[in-house]
């Protein structure tokens, strides 16, 4: 995300093993920045992660601003 300039926050398990919390966590959760722009860096680093979907609605910036969860 970082490499693709994605303005986002690091929550959940895996912030809390970032910050050295003993904590375990198979996922990861993010609030992303909702625009056009922050969307189209979040694609490119989802691409380069090879991240596929899951049981999501599309990811689209309607959505999103609805609330709707996206899984990768």
């Amino acid at each position: 995300m970082r490499t693709n300039g994605v303005r986002s926050l690091l929550m959940g398990g895996q912030a809390c093993v970032f910050y050295g919390a003993a904590e375990f966590s198979r996922d990861l959760d993010l609030i992303i920045l909702l625009n056009e722009a922050n969307l189209r860096r979040l694609v490119l680093a989802l691409k380069a992660l090879e991240a596929e979907p899951i049981a999501f609605p599309e990811l689209s910036e309607a959505r999103l601003a609805r609330g709707h969860a996206v899984h990768f």
